[in-house]
């Protein structure tokens, strides 16, 4: 049984307006991840891992281009200047805190960081580059409402209870929607990393917007069924595959709030209804031929650090589960690296080091075999204003 918790008798809220039961809250969500990462490692094996999706299956290269038409309310932040292109890093990952083989039903990440991007960052304790980072899991709701959940499941995980946390989701307790959400959440199986949709499940503030955040696969994105499921790494393998010869593609969407409907900021248990508010693409992700499975590289995904508050300009996390999110992500983090003995820095470019002669294309592929009709999503060109090139096939 983890040791207990004895709180700070201080405790620096970064200037967030917290109340004395979310600070306690946030206080032990921080000590039981941590405890939580300590344990893993005893599984998992060196290094120390994330307490949250600690397996990676791939991080590569992509780029992230503003549409042209995207609408005047919606251009801040990053998404200030229609048809801007940044550079990224994606991270897919396996939800749990083990590193399990990947046919194992679990849930699947998507974490999208840009480089370069520019504005003030809302996070001044983030040091380092400016990044920006979006955080998405494959289904579009989260089983805590909130972060009074988040610190009671965490207590359940940090004592390896995880049956117990299932069972105190039963009635009497009357938890039904987030009982049926965990058991999807850690259900799923995919094919590949690139063929889910992902959603960011919390709210942000986007200019004077709440939304919500997805990535879809283009349309006439299509996969082999990998044969060999059974492999431990099966979708590193898989996507390894596709990337060796052919390009991957998403729209980047976001979803509004829309007045007069039910779509809470602080109930992540909630689905926003599509059918009153659609997605909307804003921007599309192209992920070039590359290769990704090499030791130094795999070594740079696992130091790679995803927070929501790495962000800069009109944009702001909402809700309770983000403000533990901000300190708590952090704290771990600062943990994770310690242990390891490794520096905490975020990546200017494609580059894996800061070497100056680094080139950062030597992992792209220039594929030659190209179809006759290209796809919409094969080229980096793709029209500025969202359409469609000429010729291609949707």
């Amino acid at each position: 049984m983890p040791p207990s918790i004895v709180l700070a008798e201080t405790f620096d809220t970064l200037g967030m307006d917290l109340s004395a039961e979310e600070i306690g809250a946030i206080q032990q969500s921080m000590e039981y991840g941590r405890q939580i990462s300590q344990w893993a490692e005893k599984q998992n094996g060196a290094p120390f891992r994330r307490d949250a999706h600690a397996k990676a299956t791939g991080c590569v290269r992509a780029t992230f281009s503003i549409n042209g038409d995207i609408p005047s309310h919606f251009q801040n932040s990053v998404f200030s200047q229609p048809g801007k292109q940044y550079q990224a890093w994606i991270r897919f990952s396996n939800g749990d805190m083990l590193v399990q083989p990947d046919a194992k039903p679990d849930a699947r990440g998507m974490a999208i960081k840009l480089l370069n991007v520019e504005g003030g960052q809302i996070a001044p304790e983030l040091t380092g580059a400016k990044t920006q980072d979006f955080i998405m899991t494959n289904t579009p709701a989260f089983f805590n409402r909130n972060i009074f959940d988040y610190v009671a499941d965490m207590k359940y995980l940090a004592e390896q209870k995880r049956l117990a946390w299932f069972v105190s989701l039963w009635p009497p307790r009357l938890h039904p929607r987030r009982l049926y959400i965990a058991a999807q959440t850690v259900g799923s199986k995919i094919n590949t990393p690139l063929e889910p949709q992902y959603y960011s499940m919390l709210p942000y503030q986007l200019g004077t917007t709440a939304i919500k955040f997805s990535a879809r696969p283009c349309p006439g994105m299509r996969f082999k069924d990998y044969a060999n499921k059974s492999d431990h790494d099966f979708l590193t393998e898989a996507m390894a595959e596709h990337l060796s010869a052919e390009s991957a593609c998403f729209d980047f969407m976001l979803q509004e709030k829309k007045p007069g409907t039910h779509m809470p900021l602080d109930d992540a248990t909630v689905v926003w209804s599509e059918k009153e508010s659609p997605f909307m693409p804003v921007a599309r992700i192209h992920i070039p031929p590359q290769t990704f499975t090499s030791e130094p590289q795999q070594s740079f995904c696992e130091n790679l650090s995803m927070n929501p508050w790495h962000a800069v300009g009109e944009w702001q996390p909402l809700g309770s589960l983000s403000k533990a999110r901000r300190l708590v992500y952090h704290a771990v983090s600062q943990f994770r690296h310690q242990q390891n003995g490794v520096a905490s820095t975020e990546p200017e470019n494609w580059c894996l080091d800061e070497s100056p002669d680094c080139n950062q294309y030597i992992d792209i592929h220039q594929v030659t075999n190209t179809p006759h009709l290209s796809r919409c999503f094969d080229s980096l060109n793709t029209p500025v204003d969202g359409s469609a090139a000429l010729g291609c096939v949707q």
